[in-house]
């Protein structure tokens, strides 16, 4: 079940990227990820109120003081300053490159995963990883890919590049503390849509104060309330299929298997980005990104092979 659910959790988060790249586009990243954090954040206190109508009150005082530290700071590295990144990086890179960003993330997990969790590690761990990047660096430096992206709007640039990579290791870290915050009380479990409003709670908490200080609240606010450009219906799309649905089978996922294994299988996520990006961008699939996708592949199936025998 720990497989399928990652698997169903990487195809929410794959049709999800276009939305929220449409919405980055229209609204602005910074007023796109705390507002949907926000709305992500209600959507889950609807659905916890169902479990919790009897005592509303165990909503808060439910999880204990680690699930809120673990949990939180898994919300403001792996949403608000992960996703941030990520969201950016789609802006300027367009989906297909940037997506494949996201295998950066298994080599954090792994990592983290085995510094904080005491999870296994080994070489053949190690080289799968080290595959699937090869896929990464495969697409980032195919000139030919370049110029199709830059057909239909997207370019090849350091920042994009810079904030692909930082994107996906923030997503990493912030599952590995996630798993570390739900597993900390064996004795009390905590329920994933729990979980997941934990996080979120602090997420959307962290992006308006750092917009609070910084004073653009009010610029973020002006095209969210406006709906510039019918942003609104994108914004709210993706984010019931990433933050909703897509998050709330990824905790499941870790509740199940590895943070490394879950991760690498998330970072399939290219692979079902490139017909999507072929149906709504009209961008070809090229050798270089089949290329790409299969050293992706082939670095995931290494990693869970090590991991089942």
């Amino acid at each position: 079940m720990g497989e399928i659910a990652a698997i169903l959790t990487t195809i929410c988060w794959s049709v999800g990227i276009f939305p929220f790249t449409i919405a980055a586009q229209r609204l602005g990243t910074a007023a796109l990820n705390q507002y949907r954090l926000l709305l992500a954040w209600f959507i889950i206190t609807i659905i916890l109120l169902i479990f919790f109508i009897h005592q509303p009150v165990d909503l808060f005082s439910s999880p204990k003081p680690f699930h809120y530290l673990f949990l939180g700071l898994s919300g403001i590295i792996g949403f608000t300053i992960g996703d941030y990144c990520s969201f950016s990086s789609f802006k300027i890179l367009g989906p297909k490159l940037g997506s494949l960003y996201t295998t950066f993330a298994p080599g954090v997990a792994l990592i983290a995963g085995y510094l904080v969790l005491d999870e296994t590690i080994n070489f053949a761990g190690i080289i799968g990883i080290a595959i699937t990047l090869m896929g990464v660096i495969w697409l980032t430096l195919s000139k030919k890919d370049a110029e199709q992206s830059k057909k239909i709007g997207f370019v090849r640039t350091n920042k994009g590049v810079i904030l692909g990579i930082l994107g996906a290791s923030c997503q990493g870290l912030g599952l590995v503390l996630s798993k570390l915050g739900m597993n900390y009380y064996p004795e009390h479990s905590l329920n994933t849509f729990h979980a997941v409003w934990i996080r979120l709670l602090f997420a959307f908490s962290s992006a308006f104060l750092v917009s609070s200080i910084t004073g653009s609240i009010k610029a973020n606010s002006i095209p969210v309330l406006k709906n510039h450009q019918n942003g609104l219906v994108y914004m709210f799309t993706g984010t019931l299929l990433g933050p909703v649905i897509g998050v709330s089978l990824s905790l499941y996922t870790i509740q199940q298997i590895n943070v490394s294994v879950a991760q690498t299988i998330f970072a399939l996520l290219p692979v079902f980005v490139l017909p999507i990006n072929l149906l709504v961008y009209k961008e070809k699939i090229n050798a270089h990104s089949v290329f790409a996708c299969f050293l992706a592949i082939t670095g995931v199936l290494i990693l869970v092979w090590r991991h089942k025998f």
